[in-house]
């Protein structure tokens, strides 16, 4: 991941640091810190930026890891997340649109895209809302649960290799650790 840079600088995914600050026993979150430090030496605690960078850096390999799972299923995370969705929510498989924007954090014009697409592959359909004789429900045709499961099974697997070293004991602490952040940046940051 890393990349020579001019003037005797590394990139390393995003950022751009010295060559001296990346030591051979350190790693990179901690050569950020040191040129942190040396950088705004006025600034007492950059423990805050660390834990965003370090989140930064998960999110673009677990993006990653997603496009390649799905990709022999010609599928996006987006389109994946939709199909899952539909899966999880039961039998008959359905959902309103704006149920599916709400839950998906998409526009309802990002999702109607999404749908045109899904609808297109047969792996949705569009059925009337019972409920609503104006409006249409999203149910996952037999072939989109086909590729949900296929895809399902191959994210399984493929986790259970990327995390095959950490023990049962660290998923539960990760498991709660993870989960607390969670609620910290959900609680304190309001878009």
């Amino acid at each position: 991941m890393a990349c020579e840079g001019a003037r005797g600088k590394i990139c390393l995914w995003l950022y751009v640091y010295k060559k001296e600050d990346l030591l051979e026993e350190k790693s990179w979150i901690d050569a950020f810190g040191v040129a942190w430090d040396r950088e705004y030496p006025e600034t007492e605690d950059t423990s805050g930026l660390r834990i965003v960078a370090l989140l930064a850096r998960l999110s673009v390999l677990t993006l990653t890891f997603e496009q390649e799972t799905l990709k022999p299923f010609d599928l996006v995370p987006s389109d994946y997340g939709v199909l899952a969705a539909l899966r999880r929510a039961g039998s008959p498989y359905e959902l309103a649109p704006s149920e599916l924007s709400n839950n998906l954090y998409h526009s309802s014009g990002g999702m109607t895209k999404m749908l045109k697409r899904l609808e297109g592959l047969e792996y949705i359909q569009r059925v009337p809302d019972p409920q609503d004789g104006r409006g249409k429900l999203v149910r996952l045709a037999p072939k989109g649960m086909k590729v949900e499961e296929e895809a399902f099974n191959a994210f399984l697997s493929r986790t259970h290799e990327l995390l095959k070293s950490a023990t049962p004991s660290e998923f539960g602490v990760i498991d709660q650790a993870m989960q607390r952040l969670l609620n910290i940046i959900e609680s304190n940051y309001h878009p």
